[in-house]
């Protein structure tokens, strides 16, 4: 490995064929490491899958605050002008579905009691044709399914299928095993589909309100940190979608609800701010961490962009509910009179956070 390092960096050798292998090395290791990492590791390591995706690390699927923010002042110093996205072509699974995913990380165990419950409507079925084929393909379909949203048995069946050949553990792409491939096609469209899919509607409906403060919260930060947002096909409301077959399809638009609606605010509010204060944002601007103050300090990820705009978002709401709430945690704000692009609210010096968020999960606030 250290001769590989050495010669890809120019440390051995001089000449045409040393070039020739730096160039070659360079054009080969970031498609390498993607079939390796994203598109293999990545689909057999997935105890939580919303975590396995591009870019991401499933062993360290989340960040602390302070880890958050020591990124972000990276970013402004080096890339105030580089990409940030939630949702490409490429993801796995768009934004709003790893939304969903992440929340039952909050849980583990609620979702080991749905998932139970779900088997043993499976077993209960009369045909056992709807097995699954073995406990990895299982555990992905049923994820899948629930942040999904929806029992759509062909796009589920696609999507499951393509994330066993990536795989590579029963069925690949070039060497296909049918008869695998049929049983997890008979699971998915008869049992994951069918009646044992009203366990994760259930579930589905019990964390909804903490779906969406994630998604949200994810919106405001992505809009607002350092960098230049893209907001990918159909993202700017609640898109549910899976790299295949989706990323070629029109995008899926959840539902028409409330819910929808803010997402589609939020992200009007926020790129309209950029469009308008371009300089708040872009290089040249700053970025500032705000910290919250109480026993649930920790679920506020607060920072403040040139002195003009504050973006607060929750993080782990289901915990916070289950701790109690905001109780006597608040945030200072910077001097001045800052009000609430969303719910049209004007805050100023420290706020409690029972105040500040009892509209919203997330506050976008600009200087009044």
């Amino acid at each position: 490995m250290e001769v590989v390092r050495d010669l890809a960096l120019g440390r051995i050798g001089t000449g045409p064929d040393q070039r020739d292998f730096a160039a070659r090395f360079a054009q080969v290791a970031s498609a390498l490491r993607a079939k390796a990492v994203e598109d293999t590791a990545c689909y057999r390591f997935t105890p939580l899958s919303s975590a396995a995706e591009v870019g991401g690390d499933p062993a360290g699927p989340a960040v602390p605050p302070e880890e958050f923010h020591a990124h972000c002042v990276r970013m402004q110093r080096d890339w105030p002008e580089g990409g940030t996205v939630l949702s490409t072509h490429d993801t796995k699974r768009s934004a709003d579905v790893r939304a969903a995913l992440a929340v039952l990380s909050e849980c583990p165990q609620r979702w080991r009691v749905a998932l139970r419950t779900a088997r043993e409507r499976s077993a209960a079925l009369p045909d056992d044709g709807h097995r699954p084929p073995d406990a990895h393909a299982e555990w992905t379909a049923w994820q899948t399914a629930y942040g999904l949203g929806v029992p759509d048995a062909e796009r589920l069946t696609e999507a499951v299928t393509k994330s066993a050949r990536e795989a590579g553990l029963h069925t690949t792409w070039t060497e296909p095993d049918a008869d695998y491939e049929a049983a997890l096609g008979r699971f998915v469209a008869g049992a994951v589909c069918g009646a044992p899919w009203a366990v994760m509607d259930d579930l589905a409906a019990e964390l909804a309100p903490h779906v969406r403060a994630t998604s949200l919260g994810m919106t405001l930060v992505q809009l607002l940190m350092p960098g230049v947002p893209e907001v990918y096909w159909g993202g700017e409301r609640r898109r549910a979608s899976l790299v295949d077959p989706d990323n070629r399809r029109v995008p899926v638009v959840v539902g028409d609800d409330g819910a929808d609606e803010h997402k589609l605010r939020l992200t009007a509010a926020a790129l309209r701010l950029r469009r308008e204060r371009p300089e708040w944002f872009l290089t040249g601007s700053s970025y500032e961490p705000l910290r919250a103050r109480g026993r649930a300090a920790g679920h506020c990820l607060a920072f403040v962009r040139t002195g003009e705009v504050v973006a607060v978002a929750t993080r782990l709401s289901l915990r916070l509910a289950k701790g109690g709430g905001w109780g006597d945690t608040s945030l200072g704000l910077p001097p001045g009179v800052w009000r609430d692009e969303l719910s049209e609210r004007s805050f100023e010096g420290t706020v409690p956070l029972t105040d500040l968020m009892s509209a919203s999960p997330v506050a976008l606030m600009r200087q009044a």
